[in-house]
């Protein structure tokens, strides 16, 4: 997104494309033509030890190693084109950085406008499941690593990321390194590619383990720098997500109230898992603060909780202790 500022959740720690067509000295059949031009559009497989050389290129950051993204819609094209544009899943034009999106990895996933955010995303072949994470460029390592652990525990086998526009290179310096040092602490096997932008300002697709781009139409006619969703926007905040679990889903009746809210917001089956993974474990934690039958035991269950488990459930160890003061009034 094209903002500069800290990552300041109180929770955790957010010209046009260039041709493709090849160029012969002698002429080719129409078939294998098509062949040749198909074959070039094979899933990238140079995989990459480590971050070095960040700098600036023609239209986004670059690295050692960094592949060129390729447009989608001349990758894939006639019907399964518009199968996509039917099943795929946008996050929102107007480039918010912490919003994510997993599904299966036969929809397609997008997010756009990243200037100084980077996008992190990961696949996992036996499972057939993605997720995309539109990242604030000074996220540290820790809540990467939550977002692997949480979001992605059938594990990883393929990985990439792309950082955003080239005019703030210095801003994803250190979101690549602490993205690739995050991956390699989940899974040292993970197949790990880096991307970089082949136009202006382009929107970035995640299928079957690989990244592409839709080129932004109306910044390669320099009209805008807008955004754009070329699929169906599900716009998912972390922090908004996780905000309405903590400050709603305080007792085990909320937390079915919870289910209900999500089911009902038609969120992706594989967005659901996840945040009734998150409400299972919230209702075991809470069911031990709802046992407490006086403020001694409330006391004493707290300190049993560490310091980031308070912070989550401090709302509701604080019901609770309104409601054991309520009744002995």
């Amino acid at each position: 997104m094209k903002i500069i500022g800290q990552y300041n959740s109180h929770n955790y720690k957010y010209s046009m494309q260039k041709s493709y067509t090849p160029v012969f000295g002698f002429k080719l059949k129409p078939q294998l033509l098509f062949d040749v031009f198909t074959k070039s559009y094979l899933p990238a497989s140079n995989k990459i030890s480590g971050i070095k050389n960040i700098h600036p290129g023609e239209y986004g950051t670059e690295c050692s190693g960094s592949i060129p993204l390729k447009n989608f819609e001349e990758v894939f094209t006639g019907t399964e084109l518009s199968k996509f544009y039917k099943t795929g899943i946008s996050t929102n034009t107007g480039g918010w950085a912490n919003s994510f999106l997993k599904s299966s990895a036969d929809n397609p996933l997008s997010t756009s406008s990243v200037y100084d955010c980077s996008v992190l995303y990961l696949f996992n072949k036996e499972t057939n499941t993605h997720f995309m994470y539109h990242s604030y460029y000074n996220v540290k390592r820790d809540f990467f690593n939550y977002l692997i652990r949480t979001f992605m525990p059938e594990g990883i086998s393929d990985a990439a990321i792309i950082p955003g526009d080239s005019r703030w290179f210095k801003y994803h310096k250190n979101t690549l390194q602490e993205m690739f040092a995050s991956i390699k602490n989940s899974n040292k096997s993970t197949h790990i590619n880096v991307y970089h932008n082949n136009s202006s300002l382009p929107e970035i697709v995640g299928y079957k383990g690989t990244l592409y781009e839709i080129p932004n139409q109306r910044a390669a006619m320099g009209l805008s720098d807008k955004g754009q969703a070329s699929f169906k926007i599900c716009d998912l905040q972390i922090s908004t997500i996780l905000d309405d679990i903590e400050y709603n889903a305080v007792t085990t009746k909320r937390i079915s109230a919870q289910r209900e809210l999500f089911i009902s917001e038609k969120y992706d089956i594989e967005v659901l898992k996840i945040l009734n993974n998150i409400l299972d474990e919230r209702q075991q934690h809470i069911s031990k603060i709802e046992a407490c039958r006086t403020l001694e035991e409330l006391e004493n269950t707290k300190k049993s909780f560490n310091s980031s488990e308070l912070l989550k459930y401090f709302n509701a160890f604080e019901h609770q202790k309104r409601k054991m003061l309520s009744a002995t009034l």
